[in-house]
């Protein structure tokens, strides 16, 4: 952000936003950049349900959303993707971010509903939301990229969840991996978490992991694995699955894992591990929600929990966090203040949204409930703001959604409602069979593609604010009429006042900082121009049809102007008469006008000289081609007497010029042999004589 020097800083002390989205909608992710800036991942609901980003400022003013599909269709080998699911992001050093998840690839074009197979999605975005690289994951089952995490020296560590299907024999698996990714995407070592009878099929590559580097510098993951019985599916044993990965190698140093129970009504419940952090004194606390009860086995309710182990993953306390009536609830996400060490739980109780902060030992320091419009806006997904949190609440039966920035203590008074927790210790005892993960085994082989995800065009959202309470006086400024439209030559770049150097075509934004503290945005529109010199209208034809046909210039261009004509066009142009057509483009590189012949006859008779006298005196010096023969030349050569070729061109403006060897050649007869193609595609050949005269 750019400031003009005054120290006094302009904070809302909270913002209720309304938006209303030209499709449905969803979100799934969000994060805060270091500089405060929002961003939100989530769903499209449309025909090809595309994913979506969007970037807001602090206040909640959008500085852009796009739509992202997948751009590839293959239709020799039937390949086709449609909806793109966005399952994480993170903000990257350089400013911009990367976002995970899945493509689902139609099996079955022509069937409705068609079935579909999941690809794991990894891509790499600048901070004006261009796509700059894209990996694309597949094998035999399902893959998604439910996670990813950047190291402390800017790797990447993703977790891809599999699926192959119900497992129904010893022989069946889907085990997930973890792979170690440069910031670039190359992979450094990438694990497989062989669990022998545990594994992850058939209940879907959705659910959510924790990854953590610890001081140490190696991984800890926090994971769900199960045993699966009937041809239903249902889970006969679930375990919670704590373990460590050597950060060099991917190898496994520790792990533990314990049994969840479930009651029969949700059999096939999976928990998701939503966060993980090392704690001051040692040890790690994963954050998750379990069915809980006092004996495990009845009266089971869904708690959010707390789970702080050892440095080798062994339990040692658990907090559940139960509201006053006992109902249950779960936690949908958490962040954590580095500061402190305290951790802000996002729990969603009967529909209703909870925000949550606890000290290191788990312990409440405060909470704040909120109103969901009668169910309408669920809560999705938050993060922690400099001053507050942002809260994303939607769902894909409305094109309206809302985000609310609260203060730092989840405050925001038109929206707040009471809320009741208390924290309960639990236990986790249920006797099971533990987990045992095999690394050296080679299974499910996948294999990496550069399919391309493609930023499809802008999302354009209308904000409303609901309520709003201000610390100090200012009002944020949004220039979106007076944007400067510059244009740059292709490979060229435009620097940005705040150091931004511009090389694509798009909307770019900067963040000044007014008197009082508050942001005034300004906009620049970039567009890059093709250079003029790829201009061409292609080679000299004929009116084969004598109906006319439709010429086309280069794509790429703004204008053509046809037939120097003063008035714009396309890049196609209708002909119906013979004669020499021209076009003139013009932008930031330069102009350049091309031509091309239309000719009423296809294929051209050949008359070749019978003799030539390259005696310099300009008058029939050289033997070629007639430039008025519009055939296109394919090969002339030149033999003596001998047999031996004197000349070959293929270049219709070459001709031979009585020369052999550095030297001139004898006086006498020649033979020559003509290889052409007419306009028509037609080829022909012709063989004669031609006399050299001295």
């Amino acid at each position: 952000m750019l400031t003009d020097g005054y120290s006094q800083t302009c904070i809302n002390k909270y913002t209720g936003l309304k938006f209303t989205a030209p499709s449905y909608n969803n979100f799934t992710r969000s994060i805060t950049t270091p500089t405060n800036e929002i961003i939100s991942v989530g769903g499209i609901f449309g025909y090809n349900n595309e994913g979506h980003i969007a970037k807001f400022t602090e206040k909640g003013t959008s500085l852009w959303t796009y739509a992202y599909k997948l751009d590839y269709y293959d239709f020799v080998k039937a390949v086709f993707f449609k909806t793109v699911n966005f399952s994480d992001i993170l903000a990257t050093s350089d400013g911009g971010m990367l976002v995970s998840g899945n493509v689902e690839q139609v099996l079955s074009p022509y069937g409705l509903p068609p079935p579909v197979k999941n690809w794991g999605l990894l891509s790499k975005l600048d901070r004006f939301g261009k796509v700059l690289w894209t990996k694309m994951l597949a094998n035999n089952g399902d893959l998604s990229l439910t996670d990813i995490y950047q190291t402390s020296d800017g790797d990447i560590i993703a977790y891809m969840a599999t699926d192959n299907g119900q497992k129904k024999t010893q022989s069946d698996h889907s085990y997930g991996k973890v792979i170690r990714m440069s910031s670039g995407g190359q992979v450094k070592w990438s694990t497989l978490l062989f669990h022998y009878l545990f594994d992850a099929g058939g209940l879907g590559v959705k659910n959510k992991r924790a990854i953590l580097q610890a001081k140490n510098g190696n991984i800890i993951i926090g994971d769900v694995v199960h045993k699966t019985g009937n041809a239903f599916v249902e889970t006969q044993e679930g375990n919670l699955h704590f373990f460590e990965l050597e950060y060099a190698s991917g190898k496994l140093n520790w792990e533990s894992s314990y049994e969840y129970p479930a009651p029969p009504s949700d059999s096939l419940y999976l928990p998701d591990l939503v966060h993980l952090m090392e704690l001051p004194a040692g040890g790690f606390s994963f954050t998750t929600s379990l069915y809980l009860s006092a004996d495990n086995i009845t009266n089971l309710v869904k708690k959010p929990v707390t789970i702080n182990t050892n440095n080798k993953g062994v339990i040692q306390t658990i907090n559940a966090y139960i509201p006053a009536d006992g109902s249950d609830s779960k936690i949908l996400e958490a962040t954590i203040d580095k500061s402190n060490g305290y951790r802000t739980l996002l729990i969603e109780n009967q529909g209703k949204p909870i925000l949550a902060q606890i000290d290191v030992t788990g312990q409440i320091v405060w909470q704040q409930g909120y109103q969901t419009g009668q169910g309408v806006f669920p809560v999705n997904c938050f993060s922690a703001g400099k001053n507050g949190f942002n809260m994303f609440m939607s769902n894909f039966r409305s094109k309206q959604f809302r985000l609310l920035i609260t203060d730092e203590s989840g405050a925001i008074d038109c929206m707040n409602q009471p809320s009741n927790l208390s924290v309960v210790p639990a236990v986790l005892n249920l006797t099971h069979d533990s987990v045992q993960t095999r690394t050296d085994y080679i299974y499910d082989n996948y294999y990496d593609y550069s399919y391309p995800l493609k930023r499809d065009e802008d999302y354009p959202l209308i904000k409303i604010t609901e309520c709003q309470q201000t610390l100090a006086c200012c009002t944020d400024f949004i220039d979106r009429v007076n944007v400067p439209d510059i244009h740059i030559c292709e490979g060229g770049s435009y620097r940005l006042p705040d150091g931004t150097v511009a090389k694509d075509s798009g909307v770019y934004n900067i963040t000044y900082k007014t008197a009082l503290g508050c942001d005034s945005i300004r906009f620049y529109k970039i567009t890059v121009d093709k250079k003029v010199q790829d201009l061409k209208l292609g080679n000299d034809t004929c009116l084969n049809t004598g109906t006319g046909f439709i010429i086309k210039a280069t794509e790429g261009y703004d204008k053509y102007f046809w037939m120097n004509s003063s008035l714009a066009n396309g890049n196609s142009y209708p002909v119906s008469q013979p004669g020499i057509y021209q076009v003139r483009v013009q932008n930031t590189c330069g102009s350049k006008t091309d031509s091309i012949g239309i000719f009423a006859l296809c294929d051209f008779p050949l008359y070749m000289p019978n003799a030539f006298s390259p005696n310099g005196d300009g008058v029939n010096d050289i033997f070629r081609v007639s430039p008025l023969n519009k055939n296109i030349l394919v090969r002339l050569t030149i033999y003596n007497r001998w047999g031996q070729a004197v000349f070959q061109t293929s270049n219709p403006n070459q001709g031979w010029n009585g020369t052999y060897k550095l030297g001139r050649a004898d006086a006498g007869t020649y033979i020559y042999y003509l290889e052409m193609t007419g306009l028509s595609g037609h080829p022909f050949t012709e063989k004669g004589t031609v006399t050299l005269l001295r």
